[in-house]
């Protein structure tokens, strides 16, 4: 089921603490806001005391005084229920909802998610007070919608105090039913870890090396996300009992949590949390594609994958960092503009900034919002009313989704088994990047599509070429899915240690590529880490490719071909590249290797997948191209991440949307400049 946010025009945002500042300044405050375009704010998101100040006791009479300015002045207001920061009287009385590291270390009052969602006693009071809310907020006219918690998993999305391995000890049980399954599922045979009584078992603990059972820990992974989502559940469940016509979400895609089962059950859209200033921050080392703050691009495509239209819950507004890390210098002129029409490309119909002010204290004192601490005019407020202003006249953009024809598939098994793989982790996350920079630089649009969305070939219909590229834990399902989608025409593009392993992590006794190796039609001989003694490199049809990370050599079978072999290997002249041809058009190709930029470019080139939208516009490399559509309309976003001038080519009479103008031929694009397009009807 399809869980979008519907809007009927673009609409701006802020995040706004109400209880960090004076009641004198908070009607100037919200006439400021709407003075720039702003009319909804987000409050009441780590406030939990001013409403609860001590246990049994709720005074809602602070944030009733703000709602009942918010809709004087016609301010709508998302509500957040404030359980990321759970109060000191809370956890002095019950220090077992505070949360531990693995080796057993108290984290303690002072930050925020610094409980666990396991907690019985936690549990009780985010019960009582989410009820308590949402019986008093849930027919309020200002209240429009509720963000559940803020940004699940961020900074911790492991939980290791004692509630958490009995309820580890319950979720497998429930999971295996029998100690002998589950010594099976964990190969406890191996180094004497066979357990003989379930009281025996807990998540990792510390071990002589650091890491425990890798299966194990692959378990613990899944045990976690669970928790996030029963946790988000038991709070939106609650909610729906006492709103009306409010919508629910949540802010952020992090670790250790399947974002699409927390979309699907306990959310009706996602929302993203986006900074691509943290390209720019003091110890980043992002720039080895040079794609920098383009790189956000990404994630908001994976949060597409949940939402096809989404908001963005915290846009970049300033300088971003702790008083202790992540320090990033002040947005560019332009750059809050370049940022935000970034996500709207992307498929955001609401960004709302952080924050309206800057903190005058706390961790967050360096974390800039949209006014600085003197709350005098600036010109990233000035850049904010323009894009009001522009937002205006994209406003048919609302609804519009975005076109892709390329895929990247992916799967919670492979990203949590990959943190501790040191063969296929690495080797995915730089492949999918080489994808993704590929794409970008041939203005390929791209989709992530999470394996949870994936029913059946159908699901996949729309793309012409779908990568999976490293998928150590493939399934026979899955490898049939994508048989069927090669046999009704689509291209499949698999990697190196491709059907290695089982869902629990173990490498079974069978030929390798495992289940993808009838799809692909080939199998696997040598293989290794690539050897520091002789480089690789892929030879296809005389144009030599990095072949980063791995080698397999590969052995085609029956009417599959070999194309390309590695340059330089033990084995002189060992396949490392296949295609399996389908009836219909279809094909499934197998490199026996990670993937580079170059090689990605080629292949696209080869599939004819490359700059479907060149009838169009034809862009230089430096610039964005992000392609909405409604109907027989498309909205193409030409977003300049650049400090200098790009100029783009257009090849066939297309509207500017923010000037009116009629355009053919060349188009300047200022530096960090934007362009929005419309072609077609």
């Amino acid at each position: 089921m399809e869980k979008s946010m519907v809007m009927d025009r673009l609409e701006l945002g802020v995040c706004y603490y109400p209880e960090h500042w004076d009641e004198s300044l908070w009607r100037d405050d919200l006439r400021r806001m709407a003075a720039h375009g702003i009319h909804t704010v987000r409050v009441f998101e780590f406030a939990w005391n001013l409403v609860q100040p001590e246990n049994d006791r709720y005074d809602f009479s602070f944030f009733d005084r703000f709602l009942e300015l918010a809709a004087g002045e016609n301010m709508r207001v998302i509500l957040c229920t404030p359980t990321a920061t759970p109060p000191a009287w809370l956890t002095e009385a019950y220090p077992e909802a505070l949360n531990r590291t693995r080796d057993g270390k108290l984290m303690h009052h002072g930050h925020r998610r610094h409980y666990t969602y396991h907690s019985p006693a936690y549990n009780t009071y985010v019960r009582k007070l989410v009820k308590a809310m949402g019986k008093h907020y849930g027919s309020h006219p200002a209240v429009i919608g509720w963000q559940i918690d803020n940004e699940l998993n961020c900074e911790i999305d492991e939980f290791y105090a004692d509630v958490d391995h009995t309820a580890f000890r319950a979720y497998l049980r429930e999971r295996f039913r029998t100690l002998d399954a589950f010594n099976d599922a964990i190969g406890a045979r191996f180094w004497n870890q066979t357990y003989s009584d379930w009281s025996e078992v807990h998540l990792e603990r510390h071990t002589p090396h650091g890491q425990g059972n890798p299966h194990l820990a692959l378990l613990s992974k899944a045990f976690f996300s669970a928790g996030a989502i029963a946790f988000a559940r038991m709070q939106s469940d609650i909610l729906r009992q006492y709103t009306k016509n409010q919508f629910i979400t949540t802010n952020g895609i992090f670790g250790h949590l399947d974002n699409h089962t927390l979309t699907q059950t306990a959310l009706d859209f996602m929302m993203y949390d986006s900074y691509p200033n943290f390209a720019y921050a003091q110890q980043a080392d992002l720039d080895k594609d040079g794609l920098r703050d383009r790189k956000w691009s990404m994630q908001l495509s994976r949060v597409r994958a949940l939402s096809p239209n989404f908001g963005v819950m915290e846009q970049q507004a300033g300088a971003n960092g702790w008083d202790f890390s992540m320090l990033s210098p002040m947005p560019l002129p332009g750059q809050i503009r370049l940022w935000t029409m970034q996500s709207v490309g992307h498929g955001a119909d609401y960004i709302s900034y952080f924050r309206w002010r800057t903190a005058p204290y706390g961790t967050e004192i360096y974390w800039h919002g949209l006014n600085d601490y003197d709350n005098r005019p600036n010109r990233r407020l000035a850049e904010v009313a323009q894009i009001h202003t522009e937002f205006k006249r994209l406003a048919e953009v609302a609804g519009s989704r975005y076109e892709a024809k390329l895929a990247v598939l992916t799967d919670y098994l492979n990203e949590w088994d990959g943190e501790r793989d040191r063969w296929h982790g690495p080797m995915n996350r730089e492949s999918v990047t080489a994808i993704f920079a590929a794409a970008q630089h041939t203005h390929t649009p791209l989709d992530f599509i999470n394996l949870n969305a994936v029913e059946n070939a159908d699901s996949l219909a729309r793309y012409a070429v779908v990568f999976y590229p490293h998928a150590a834990i493939l399934t026979d399902d899955t490898a049939e899915i994508l048989k069927a989608y090669c046999e009704q025409g689509g291209t499949v593009v698999m990697g190196a240690r491709t059907g290695y392993k089982d869902v629990y992590g173990r490498c079974p006794m069978r030929p390798m590529p495992g289940p993808a190796s009838a799809l692909c039609g080939v199998t696997v001989g040598e293989y290794s880490l690539a050897h520091s003694l002789r480089p690789l490199e892929l030879d296809w049809e005389g144009t030599r490719f990095a072949a980063p990370g791995f080698a397999e050599t590969l052995e085609p079978l029956e009417e599959t071909q070999p194309i390309a072999t590695f340059a330089a290997q033990q084995q002189e002249e060992a396949v490392a590249m296949t295609c399996k041809p389908y009836p219909g058009g279809g094909a499934a190709y197998y490199v026996g290797s990670g993937f580079s930029e170059a090689l990605v470019t080629a292949l696209l080139h080869k599939l004819r997948a490359a700059q479907p939208f060149e009838v169009l516009v034809q862009c230089p490399p430096e610039v964005e191209l992000c392609v909405r559509r409604k109907g027989d309309t498309r909205y193409l976003f030409l977003l300049n991440y650049t400090d200098r001038e790009q100029r783009v080519e257009g090849k066939t009479p297309l509207i500017n949307m923010l000037s009116g103008e009629e355009l053919e031929g060349r188009i300047a694009l200022p530096p960090f400049g934007v362009t929005v397009l419309r072609a077609g009807a």
